[in-house]
């Protein structure tokens, strides 16, 4: 039995040696295989496995995130106070879980993080303040990868290319990083270099992202955002090449060329490629660093008013929309007047506005503040939506409770309340919206939501909607202003003159109305969130 026992123990063990032999060989083999393959063979190797393990974490951060705020307010009312300190907890720790995903994962994440930034007048505080980082954050990537990308597309080095070229990145789009060189004939310039990988990874990230937003709306069916990735797909393909986004500069440039306070920086083509992207260099502060353009004598209202006519030129008349204007993509710098200029970066989504989806939100911006409700109901229609005031209140980020519509110059607390509580509680009337809407506005309410949230930061110190509507208005008026017939040229001056009375008298209102509930609040009366409701 004991001979029986140590033959046993003799057969097993060399089981396992022969195992982990033939482990070690394959292994060896595996690695030999790889380290002589090409280096684009190898970066499809990383990008399989890679791919699996940004499912698997994307699916886990999901997950984990769904039973957190299911477990911790399981058995609180939202009466109950512990409820809301609960759930600021919850944010606070599903924004990081979120932000930490997007970094380790990057590319397409970074991306999509950006765009909840923006949103808010929606999401919590404590998503927005932890996902802001993602508008310039440098993702760490491998030092060699950009001498690799040059050798790919140039067929040369970085320092056959330029005479000097700094490999510490100054900044990060979400698809790629910036770099400060200098040309060879003494001209700064910045390089932006798109991450080598993501080409190739496009397609599994986009798979993983359509599988996890499908299984998020069969959990919570009243947020399926599947639609918006499809949307957004064939968008974002055309941004990952730098041609593209060379041309569309260009075009910008020559539509804003009358607005001397806009400049767009000039692409040397001779360094530029589908993943290289080559401009002048801009010495400017970042449109969000508010303290700093302060302390360089800037106006915030100067800044804000050129903001607001510059992308609402795009939106209501040359209809090419600049679909990303987050504050890492604006950076001001002092013009010929020594005032503000704006320098417009990052051109690589863009929407094509066709002329009869800008007539009809010319006019329904017009109706908006005539408070034309037959007017907007009919160019809320043209646009495919039934639901004029939501529509509004979509596009002008106000709350629209009362009879008119109001165009406000800066939310008060309750305001933001109202409308974070409309779309928590009409998110599906909402999203019944928005897939009604014309795909290319899709991008522009991106827009609007962009500046807005700029304005917001700087402490709202102008109207954006009275900027933003006469700007639209002068599209309505091209067709009166344009004939030479007398009477023609009466009727334009009156619907003028009327506009700019109830524009100006919208906000008398406006402001009349909120001081008084102010007073009677303070001495004692009635509550503000009472007259809300």
């Amino acid at each position: 039995s004991l001979t029986k026992n140590i033959g046993q123990i003799k057969s097993s063990k060399q089981k396992w040696t022969k195992l982990g032999v033939s482990l070690a060989v394959l292994g060896c083999g595996g690695a030999a295989f790889y380290y002589t393959r090409p280096a684009k063979d190898r970066r499809f190797v990383r990008i399989t496995i890679g791919g699996v393990g940004r499912f698997f974490r994307s699916s886990y951060i999901a997950t984990k995130i769904s039973l957190n705020y299911m477990w911790s307010t399981y058995g609180l009312s939202e009466d109950d106070y512990r409820y809301v300190e609960t759930l600021e907890r919850v944010h606070r720790q599903s924004a990081e879980q979120i932000l930490e995903g997007c970094l380790r994962n990057g590319g397409l994440y970074v991306k999509l993080g950006q765009g909840l930034v923006i949103m808010d007048h929606i999401l919590p505080k404590e998503y927005i303040d932890t996902l802001r980082v993602l508008q310039d954050k440098c993702l760490v990537r491998q030092p060699g990868e950009v001498h690799q990308l040059f050798l790919e597309d140039f067929g040369k080095t970085v320092n056959e290319i330029f005479d000097s070229f700094d490999e510490v990145p100054i900044a990060a789009a979400s698809l790629a990083q910036v770099f400060k060189a200098k040309t060879k004939t003494g001209e700064d310039v910045a390089v932006k270099a798109q991450y080598l990988d993501l080409q190739d990874r496009f397609v599994g990230d986009v798979t993983t992202l359509t599988i996890l937003l499908k299984i998020a709306a069969w959990l919570h069916p009243d947020f399926d955002f599947a639609w918006v990735l499809n949307e957004l797909k064939g968008t974002l393909e055309k941004e990952l090449n730098f041609i593209n986004e060379a041309k569309n500069s260009e075009q910008c440039a020559r539509d804003l060329k009358h607005f001397t306070f806009v400049h767009v920086p000039k692409v040397l083509w001779e360094l530029s490629s589908t993943r290289v992207l080559t401009t002048e260099w801009i010495d400017g502060i970042k449109i969000s660093e508010t303290e700093k353009l302060k302390e360089n004598q800037f106006s915030l209202a100067d800044i804000d008013y050129k903001l607001f006519i510059t992308f609402a030129e795009q939106i209501f008349h040359t209809g090419f929309v600049h679909a990303d204007p987050h504050p890492g993509n604006i950076l001001i710098r002092k013009g010929r007047n020594n005032k503000a200029q704006l320098v417009l970066l990052d051109h690589g989504l863009y929407e094509h506005v066709p002329n009869n989806v800008r007539e009809s939100l010319r006019h329904l911006w017009k109706d908006m503040v005539l408070n034309d409700h037959a007017g907007m109901k009919k160019y809320s229609m043209e646009l495919g939506v039934d639901d004029y005031r939501t529509l509004a209140e979509i596009l002008t980020q106000v709350p629209q409770h009362q009879v008119n519509i109001v165009l406000i110059q800066k939310l008060s607390k309750l305001d933001m309340e109202i409308l974070v509580d409309h779309a928590q509680n009409h998110f599906d009337k909402i999203m019944v919206i928005l897939r009604q809407l014309p795909h290319n506005i899709l991008l522009v309410i991106r827009n609007i939501n962009a500046i807005r949230s700029i304005a917001r930061g700087h402490g709202d110190p102008i109207n954006r909607y009275k900027v933003m509507a006469r700007c639209a208005t002068q599209g309505t008026f091209v067709g009166y202003s344009a004939s030479s017939k007398f009477g023609n040229l009466i009727k334009n001056l009156k619907e003028r003159i009327h506009f700019e009375i109830q524009l100006w008298w919208g906000g008398w209102k406006v402001w009349l109305l909120t001081n008084v509930v102010k007073m009677v609040e303070f001495f004692g009366g009635i509550s503000i969130h009472g007259l809300a409701h």
